[in-house]
């Protein structure tokens, strides 16, 4: 019976990597059924800290608290979570805005708010898109960035996935230098 659960456990997490790598062309309905499902099913984060962040969810569910956790704490399963939660507590605010309040909802961090003259206004300039579509090209040799991914600038969320889509839909009214960048870059419009 266990071999059972665990093959269609593996083929669940097939079929939902899959359900990841055609987002841009599931049907509306069925990206709201996964959505409905899980709100991150689709996380503009690493599927390893995604990963990592229900062994400790689980952890604590299971009436852990975790920041009691030893550094070197594994698993029972063989996940280091000892290790995992101390880099998280160590640079919260390299993470995700969403990955924090996760982990502020485990009593693992505490999310502060920016001082008013620390804040930066919200608009983004062009170039950060840009600067964005470089740094993701230069590091994954391609720009067939996820819909929801989202690069760190100068650690500064850029919606990079949201902003090439953009790109693509308004091509005929952007300006003839950033289509020559985003060419460079071997964009597929």
């Amino acid at each position: 019976m266990v071999e059972a659960f665990a093959a269609l456990d593996d083929a669940l997490v097939r079929w939902l990597a899959t359900q990841r790598k055609r987002v841009d062309d599931l049907a509306p309905a069925r990206t709201q059924a996964l959505q409905d499902l899980d709100p991150h099913w689709n996380p503009p984060w690493p599927l390893t800290w995604h990963r990592a962040y229900h062994v400790a969810r689980r952890h604590h569910t299971a009436g852990h608290h975790l920041t009691d956790v030893p550094r070197d704490y594994i698993t029972e399963d063989g996940h280091r979570l000892g290790e995992w939660l101390h880099n998280q507590r160590l640079h919260p605010e390299r993470l995700h805005p969403t990955q924090q309040q996760l982990l502020a909802d485990l009593d693992l961090i505490q999310i502060t708010e920016p001082s008013p003259e620390k804040r930066k206004p919200a608009a983004r300039k062009p170039e950060q898109g840009l600067a964005a579509a470089r740094a993701f090209h230069h590091r994954e040799g391609h720009l067939d960035v996820p819909q929801r991914h989202v690069e760190v600038l100068d650690g500064e969320p850029v919606r990079l996935g949201q902003w090439i889509s953009n790109a693509r839909r308004r091509k005929e009214r952007l300006p003839a230098d950033r289509v020559r960048a985003l060419d460079a870059l071997n964009m597929h419009w």
